[in-house]
């Protein structure tokens, strides 16, 4: 249909997320993987990804004259969570925003923008906005690293 350039994002690690990490706690440890994450939504989000992978490889081949930029969100989250302050963050699996406290400060009876709730004096110390979202500081370093790499391939911008 005509298009050029074309940038396929990738499924968040969403077992890392505080509004997941909440609303499935598990006393089982075997549960969650060494950074804290639960398994089976990282494993559920991995597999969609390596499927996404071989889908965007074949298009490739199928047209050529079309850059298809695999977006890779997932790989670039885990390594803010695994080292947050290298990102600039205090804090990877804590919500910015939010009334729940605790480790994750989620409940999901008092999120962002509800009765009770309220936002962190410095929302670019966080990964997560309000549990579920990024926050604009983690789209930033995502962005950087879809246009120059090495979190899309090929990268966005190119000479």
């Amino acid at each position: 249909m005509g298009a050029v350039d074309i940038v396929v994002p990738t499924v968040l690690p969403i077992g890392c997320f505080p509004l997941y990490l909440s609303l499935y706690q598990s006393s089982n440890a075997g549960d969650y993987d060494s950074l804290g994450c639960l398994k089976s939504f990282n494993n559920l989000a991995s597999n969609h990804n390596s499927r996404l992978r071989s889908v965007v490889n074949n298009l490739q081949s199928k047209y050529p004259g079309t850059r298809i930029m695999y977006a890779d969100f997932y790989s670039q989250v885990i390594s803010m969570v695994q080292s947050p302050g290298s990102y600039g963050f205090v804090s990877s699996m804590q919500a910015c925003c939010g009334a729940g406290g605790g480790k994750y400060n989620y409940d999901n009876t008092k999120r962002c923008g509800m009765a009770g709730a309220s936002a962190c004096s410095n929302p670019s110390k966080y990964l997560s906005w309000d549990g579920i979202h990024l926050t604009e500081a983690a789209y930033r370093q995502i962005t950087n690293g879809w246009l120059k790499g090495p979190y899309a391939s090929p990268p966005i911008l190119h000479n």
